[in-house]
């Protein structure tokens, strides 16, 4: 029993005493916000990664795309044809959305769908001094996988999911 709860203490101290900055990865793949859907499907095999920041034409990040994006507009597809409305769901999210946000496009022509069409038009960030508990806490709370670390409102890096498991399996 004591070595559950010792396992717990030591979790618990290096949730608290890691910093974001010291955890997260500096070199970011970004997806482009014009690029069709193929591309980043391409994208995101050939780099052996399920999501990314989304920039546009200035570098600016305006969103984050997935791989459940991607399923999710090719399910999208497979409805009737015509016109479709990407509804993002919201239910976990800390902030509230317009709800007419959608985008449209034409689903007669998959390859006219860009990133912009599909991705989640919204950054979740924490700064790079916050606690990897705070960062933990985000991803859980708003149920997403990553978020985009930010020093001084400018985005440096960024930890997944998978970076945190990682940290708790040193021990």
């Amino acid at each position: 029993m004591n070595a559950v709860v010792d396992a717990t203490v030591v979790q618990h101290t290096l949730l608290d005493d890691c910093k974001v900055g010291d955890l997260m990865t500096r070199t970011l793949l970004v997806a482009n916000a014009d690029w069709r859907v193929s591309e980043l499907a391409e994208f995101l095999v050939g780099n052996g990664i399920s999501g990314a920041p989304v920039v546009d034409e200035r570098e600016r990040v305006v969103g984050v795309v997935s791989v459940t994006d991607v399923a999710r507009h090719a399910s999208m597809a497979e409805d009737e044809p015509g016109i479709r409305h990407h509804q993002y769901y919201t239910d976990a999210l800390d902030f509230t959305l317009d709800d007419d946000l959608y985008v449209e496009y034409d689903e007669d022509d998959d390859e006219v769908a860009t990133v912009r069409d599909i991705m989640t038009p919204s950054v979740f960030d924490v700064d790079i001094h916050a606690s990897v508990r705070q960062a933990s806490n985000a991803m859980v709370k708003n149920r997403i996988h990553r978020v985009m670390v930010s020093d001084r409102g400018r985005v440096v890096g960024i930890v997944s999911a998978l970076d945190v498991l990682a940290l708790l399996n040193r021990n």
